[in-house]
């Protein structure tokens, strides 16, 4: 049986016992290979040009080049190196740019010594890992962005309306829709005109393509 060769990882922080102290915490961990160490973002670059390394856990704050301009220069060369952050920092500002530099990874440094190794597993599989808090607050900033974008057209209607336009979509007739739903048909064809106007939709087979498209009914195929 072939053995893996192991996962190259370059560290860059300026601070010495940072490095020192990820450097013991992974030591004994052979699927691992610490190929080299930074002070700064350009040293870091440097390295990363030279070694090549599957991943790199960074400092968002180093001396000359910080963390975050070092990643967007792996990305501007095309590297391969994956990019954890490994920060002091949690505020929206800092995680807002780490996102959009392309990092795989951010982890708050007093999470390091329980989550590194998991980071660094979930970052090999092509996952991406955030620290818990990290994550919290990324989710918030985005329920705040889409509460804030138009609504989705569905949130447009009314619970009732969405029933029948799912109904709709599956073929049913005013009648038959009311049998389901216990009301009367003039309730049903009301609520059908609010819903289509609401859409600006016109004909049932437009419905039909409504649903399909939001993902509310399958689209039929043919064998």
């Amino acid at each position: 049986m072939t053995q893996k060769s192991p996962l190259r990882i370059i560290l860059a922080d300026d601070h010495t016992l940072v490095r020192q102290g990820i450097e013991t915490l992974l030591k004994d961990n052979e699927s691992l290979e610490i190929v080299g160490q930074a002070e700064d973002g350009y040293k870091a670059l440097d390295l990363i040009e030279e070694h090549e390394p599957d991943i790199a856990i960074i400092d968002i704050s180093m001396p000359r080049l910080n963390g975050l301009e070092t990643t967007r220069k792996i990305k501007e060369k095309d590297l391969s190196t994956s990019v954890i952050f490994l920060s002091m920092y949690d505020d929206e500002g800092y995680i807002r740019r780490a996102v959009k530099t392309g990092a795989s990874g951010y982890l708050l440094k007093e999470d390091a010594i329980e989550e590194l190794e998991e980071a660094i597993a979930a970052v090999r599989q092509g996952y991406y890992y955030l620290s818990p808090p990290i994550l919290t607050k990324l989710m918030d900033m985005t329920r705040r962005g889409l509460e804030a974008i138009e609504p989705d057209k569905l949130e447009r209607l009314t619970s009732r309306e969405r029933e029948i336009l799912q109904l709709i979509a599956e073929g049913n007739s005013n009648k038959e829709i009311a049998d389901i739903l216990s009301r009367s048909v003039e309730t049903v064809r009301t609520h059908r005109a609010n819903l289509m106007d609401k859409l600006d939709l016109h004909s049932a087979e437009e419905v039909r393509g409504f649903a399909v498209e939001e993902g509310i009914i399958k689209e039929e195929k043919n064998d």
